[in-house]
């Protein structure tokens, strides 16, 4: 039992201390997901959707309901009873109201629709945005590529040095070799200690920035780490499509150039709009409701008869009356509150025709607004088009120049390691000075680092080719 939970403990230990390793797309996608923003960029497409919902809905009627209570004094016309109420009275009144625009120059159609435009461009703003972080995140995963193989380079020669140092002992020991020469082995051995060290630390601050793009927590930082594969070797064919291809192929493809098109018809969507202002309109709207008062009254009861004179029979001078009903108080009641709902019903139906004359040039500054910024992403789209036929145009001559300086420094590191590969026999033979041997070795190492600089410079400059001509950064 002991032995197993010994086991158990390191089990349990190792795994807490391994490596979380990420490839090249878990690295993108993760600094796509944490990327702050990039998730305000998308709150500015959430934005969009509201903007057309509501350009939707200004399209529709609207409906209003409304009620009201409220109690009145003192002398005043009762709008139900048409009489004039002293006391206090309460009343109540409900209702249902609609509007809508029956033409106003077709400015919420085209609201409506640049709404939809509007949307579709901060779509292509985001993917923009995805192909930035994307972008980045490579260059930042192939800088870790190279930190690596030049830390593995500097490991080698440290091995080696350690070896020619323990050989060198064997020999001074034996006496074939005088002391300087041993002296120099360590020193060389001292050097290569420092420059690994240099190289360690160079891998550790590219994982550190390529882990912070990313936004890894302190503990992911910790145990962070980047899956090498066949990545290191994979050195693209630099066949391409010419320069004039690209062009046309990223012009089609790169959502910047969508986003510029759709700016300019949002512009041109504007003008119509303001256009639209200027001309007559015509709109429609309904009521419907009812209402209660406390004046409205209802006979209850039966009122006292008694007579009142109206006049005199000629000749006798006789007296004529009149029957007159005599009403108390508690004669009367309320009017009943569904009662005077369905008695006091009214409608309403009205159509209303607003031609602009004159309203201080408002209609005229806004047609000009409009006007100027159409012209503005007129510019704007032709200046993204430039840019964009500017970066491919260069990013091809910078692909076509990092391959030719990859083959060259191919060329210089086979014959460095020729080199150091004769200077070694000698040296181990005792042939050559230690001055030789290092001046050799020196010369190859760095050959081998500016291969690996040269390498991984044209494959992210390579990607960036690929990238326009609409294929993954991911290189699949």
């Amino acid at each position: 039992m002991k032995i197993f939970c010994f086991n158990f403990f390191f089990v349990c230990l190792s795994l807490v201390g391994q490596a979380q390793v990420f490839t090249l797309e878990q690295c993108v996608n993760r600094a796509i997901s944490s990327n702050l923003t990039l998730q305000q960029t998308q709150l500015n497409v959430g934005l969009a959707k509201i903007n057309r919902l509501q350009a939707v809905g200004g399209m529709l009627p609207n409906l209003n309901a409304q009620a009201s209570h409220g109690y009145n004094w003192g002398q005043r016309i009762d709008q139900f009873t048409n009489e004039f109420a002293t006391e206090r009275i309460q009343s109540n009144n409900l209702g249902l109201s609609t509007n809508v625009n029956l033409f106003n120059g077709f400015s919420q159609l085209n609201t409506l629709r640049q709404a939809d435009i509007n949307l579709a461009k901060s779509q292509m703003d985001l993917e923009k945005m995805r192909n930035d972080i994307a972008l980045n995140a490579a260059a930042a995963y192939l800088s870790v590529l190279m930190s690596k193989e030049l830390e593995a380079i500097a490991q080698s020669n440290r091995i080696n040095s350690q070896q020619q140092v323990e050989r060198s002992e064997r020999l001074w020991k034996a006496g074939s070799i005088a002391e300087g020469a041993l002296n120099d082995a360590k020193t060389q051995l001292a050097s290569d200690e420092s420059a690994w060290v240099n190289a360690n630390n160079n891998t550790k601050l590219a994982l550190l920035d390529l882990g912070q793009y990313m936004r890894l927590t302190a503990d992911e930082l910790s145990q962070f780490d980047i899956a090498v594969g066949d990545q290191a070797n994979d050195v693209p064919d630099p066949t391409v499509e010419g320069v004039d291809v690209l062009v046309a192929m990223a012009a089609r493809t790169l959502p910047e150039i969508k986003s510029a098109q759709l700016q300019l018809e949002a512009a041109e969507k504007g003008v119509l709009i303001a256009k639209g202002a200027a001309l007559p309109s015509l709109s429609a709207s309904a009521s419907f409701g009812s209402g209660y008062s406390g004046a409205a009254q209802v006979l209850t009861g039966s009122p006292d008869i008694s007579t009142l004179p109206i006049g005199y029979v000629l000749g006798s001078n006789e007296v004529v009356v009149t029957p007159q009903p005599v009403y108390q108080d508690d004669d009367f009641a309320t009017k009943a509150f569904g009662d005077q709902l369905q008695d006091n019903v009214n409608k309403a139906l009205f159509f209303t025709l607003t031609i602009p004359i004159f309203n201080g040039f408002a209609n005229t500054a806004s047609i000009k607004r409009a006007e100027i910024n159409k012209l503005n992403a007129e510019l704007a789209q032709a200046q993204t088009t430039q840019t964009l036929t500017n970066e491919v145009q260069r990013a091809y001559a910078n692909s076509r120049a990092a391959y030719a300086a990859y083959q060259a420094t191919l060329v210089s590191t086979e014959a460095a390691k020729k080199s150091f590969d004769w200077a070694q026999v000698r040296y181990e033979q005792g042939l050559a000075q230690s001055m030789e041997y290092t001046t050799a070795r020196t010369f190859y190492d760095n050959a081998r680092s500016n291969l690996a600089r040269t390498k991984y410079d044209y494959i992210f400059k390579r990607r960036i080719l690929d990238f326009y001509l609409g294929k993954s950064i991911l290189g699949q």
